[in-house]
């Protein structure tokens, strides 16, 4: 396809999301597509170079999408389709007057755990996919949420991905790095120590587990908001000896590849990509049956799925794990199989571009400038 030029849009990011982006634009321009990125300074992190600084607020005041607003203008001059990546970068997309065709891909839900502030942000996304020309939902159950909703039926499931994940470092001296002694056996978390990813419950299911198999330890991967709990939680419980916050890490692929098993506990997720990477790593996974985790975890077949919130289910999947390594290898193997057949490389831009030329095709409608020309 590649015919015409598009504005990447993203808000603050510190995941996936980002990665996602960086990737996504390194796929379109190899299909010649004109790919420019807008979004927060720094977002990228150095992933992928940040063409226009477009300072995507991270609340959801009105006035700060207005001001933001003005420096999207200049960074939509010229392009022909904006895809916005999250709630935020979609309704500010969105709010310009006239603007290019949009597509937005929409990454998460809202929860009612955000706080005061999560009615104004799911009025804002339950009239999301009405503004947009096409929407993208990264896992079927987000686009359950809109089922009935105004839009609807111009909403297509496209999984993300990011890179081929390849460890850098040596699995033993990563192993050795994290404190891990021979014999012992290692469990490893990665994302943003966020309360959404459910690290607490991964902290009290190691509790439970470090009673039954004293020599496994966990190494926690991340930053956020939520690691002074943490740290407190591990204090708390015990496990000083156990638990290992390790911080972020430059190439999380080489603690994922030195792991017996990868744990994610997380409440809510949209598409962790951390899953996909612990699989192309063939690292064994056990995982919360939340977002799009189902569509990759296939219980007792690619891995071990248990419910979320649930300290003893997600100690008994890990120790189910780690009672069987040659099952976990096997199991492994089969993940592997099914992510590469199900969710091919070339699927990822496929969809895409199908949601590209349904947003072009779109009938536009005749500008209608708010008072005193602000969106």
């Amino acid at each position: 396809m590649g015919e015409g030029r598009v504005l990447q849009l993203l808000g603050p990011s510190s995941g996936g999301i980002r990665r996602h982006v960086a990737h996504l634009a390194e796929r379109l321009q190899a299909r010649s597509w004109d790919v420019t990125v807008g979004g927060p300074a720094g977002v990228l992190d150095g992933l992928a170079p940040l063409d226009h600084e477009v300072d995507v607020p991270s609340g959801a005041d009105a006035g700060a999408l207005v001001r933001s607003a003005r420096s999207l203008r200049a960074a939509v001059a010229g392009v022909d389709l904006v895809h916005a990546h999250g709630l935020k970068a979609g309704w500010l997309a969105s709010s310009l007057r006239p603007r290019p065709p949009l597509v937005v891909t929409v990454h998460n839900l809202v929860l009612p755990e955000v706080g005061a502030v999560a009615p104004v942000l799911q009025a804002l996304e339950a009239g999301l996919p009405a503004r947009a020309d096409a929407v993208i939902a990264v896992s079927r159950q987000i686009a359950r949420r809109f089922s009935g909703a105004r839009g609807a039926g111009r909403i297509t499931v496209v999984a993300p991905a990011s890179p081929s994940p390849r460890a850098g470092c040596d699995r033993e001296a990563v192993r050795a790095r994290l404190g891990v002694e021979p014999g012992e056996e290692l469990v490893v978390g990665v994302g943003r120590l966020h309360p959404q990813k459910g690290f607490d419950v991964l902290v009290e299911a190691m509790a439970e587990l470090d009673r039954r198999r004293p020599r496994v330890r966990l190494a926690l991967v991340g930053a956020g908001p939520a690691e002074g709990e943490l740290r407190r939680q591990v204090v708390s419980l015990g496990l000083g000896e156990v638990v290992t916050l390790v911080g972020a890490s430059p190439c999380a692929a080489d603690e994922l590849g030195a792991a017996d098993v990868m744990a994610l506990a997380s409440r809510w997720e949209g598409w962790p990509l951390v899953v996909a990477e612990a699989v192309a790593l063939g690292t064994p996974v056990v995982a919360t049956a939340v977002g799009g985790v189902p569509e990759v975890v296939v219980d007792g077949v690619t891995g071990r799925l248990v419910v979320p919130g649930c300290p003893a289910a997600l100690a008994d999947g890990l120790e189910a794990v780690l009672a069987d390594p040659a099952g976990a290898r096997r199991r492994a193997e089969a993940a592997r199989r099914h992510l590469q057949a199900r969710f091919p490389p070339a699927a990822l831009v496929d969809g895409v571009e199908e949601a590209y030329a349904l947003a072009r095709q779109r009938p536009r409608r005749s500008p209608r400038p708010a008072a005193g020309g602000q969106p």
